[in-house]
């Protein structure tokens, strides 16, 4: 087949959706399919791949995703693809998946009283530049088929749009278990954590992000500083591109600054999954977190929210535990005193990375191409 990925930016180093798009990307070249991969920025993709960049304005910052949208359909204007599959908003898309999610369901968490959602988007149009692409996407003449990585993204279509249930597809994310799994992570574990000053008694808690706000990075170091004298070996491990100083602070009122470190972009996140006992993710709300996935392959439990569709991989107590509230660092702080045993925790790592195993990068790629062969067929919907 001959298929064209769209996403804005193509890398392993930004956030799980970037690292999605390299990961597809190599897949599907790598089972012989001609790949075109259209985008502003690309990172990491395999020669196999044809890039196309598309140039989207740097201001303001309402017109980048139009301008974006227009470029991708100036593009596809003039090629013939099979499959015109967006990992972003833009309109002439066949195939949309959700991997932001519902910005309406978004606008409403952030905003919950209507004027301030109202007053938000006067004051940033680029809310109502992403509302009017979601709509076209979801209306019942946009794109041909919606995939979404969990089963919240699927409810939250239906019940802000009224989007047909058999017009969406459920693919969950793959992960690749090559980079992935407790023996290939196992060999970094000693080095990684001798770099970050953890001794051979400390508990490391991981938190992956780039996007330190709406993921919960203040609530957990909340958390942290709420444990008993039973947690004063607990580290908070940081990785992500985010601004320190006002975390730093925070911490630092709390008490815990000298339990924290902050390590930055990388593209080795593995090395930190191999340091790391227990992946940390109180978001108010991810479609799909891929870095739950990537921990719980390496042997990592994982405490993360409902407001988060990975979190329908859990089973409290079992392979980690799932936060009601985002925003109650005591509830999540209490979550935590629960992992404290080291014996359980791995018992708990264990049960996690038996829960990923099926989820392969493969099996992804395989539903992902099933799909593509039903749409050519016309046979979605039936």
């Amino acid at each position: 087949m001959r298929i064209a990925l769209v996403n804005h930016t193509f890398s392993l180093s930004h956030g799980g959706l970037e690292r999605f798009s390299v990961n597809l990307a190599t897949a599907l070249s790598g089972e012989g399919h001609e790949v075109h991969a259209i985008g502003a920025r690309f990172e990491d993709l395999p020669h196999t791949v044809a890039q196309h960049q598309v140039l989207a304005a740097r201001w303001p910052s309402w017109w980048r995703p139009l301008s974006f949208s227009r470029g991708v359909c100036r593009f596809v204007n003039d090629q013939k693809f099979d499959v015109l599959y967006g990992l972003t908003r833009s309109r002439r898309l066949d195939v949309y998946r959700m991997g932001d999610g519902v910005q309406r369901h978004w606008l409403r968490l952030r905003y919950p009283v209507s004027l301030l959602r109202w007053l938000a988007c006067l004051v940033n149009p680029v809310h109502l530049v992403n509302l009017y692409l979601e709509r076209r996407l979801f209306a019942p003449d946009g794109c041909r088929l919606l995939v979404t990585n969990s089963q919240l993204c699927k409810e939250h279509a239906q019940h802000y749009y009224g989007v047909d249930p058999k017009r969406i597809e459920v693919v969950y994310n793959g992960v690749d278990t090559a980079v992935f799994s407790p023996e290939t992570v196992a060999p970094l574990r000693n080095g990684c954590r001798q770099e970050l000053g953890l001794a051979d008694g400390d508990l490391a808690l991981l938190y992956v992000s780039n996007n330190w706000r709406r993921k919960g990075l203040a609530v957990l170091i909340s958390a942290l500083s709420r444990l008993d004298e039973r947690a004063r070996n607990v580290h908070l491990v940081v990785v992500g591109r985010g601004r320190p100083a006002a975390f730093q602070n925070l911490a630092k009122r709390l008490g815990v600054a000298e339990r924290i470190r902050f390590v930055g972009v990388t593209k080795t996140v593995q090395r930190y999954y191999a340091a790391g006992d227990l992946l940390v993710l109180p978001t108010v709300y991810d479609p799909f977190a891929n870095v739950c996935l990537e921990a719980m392959a390496c042997g990592l439990p994982v405490v993360t929210t409902t407001g988060n569709g990975a979190a329908e991989l859990l089973r409290p107590g079992e392979n980690g535990y799932v936060q009601t509230d985002p925003g109650d660092a005591c509830e999540l702080a209490e979550l935590l005193s629960l992992c404290l045993d080291p014996e359980r925790l791995a018992q708990m790592g264990t049960e996690a990375r038996a829960t990923a195993a099926p989820l392969t990068r493969e099996r992804n790629m395989a539903q992902t191409l099933t799909l593509f062969s039903r749409l050519l067929n016309d046979e979605i919907g039936a």
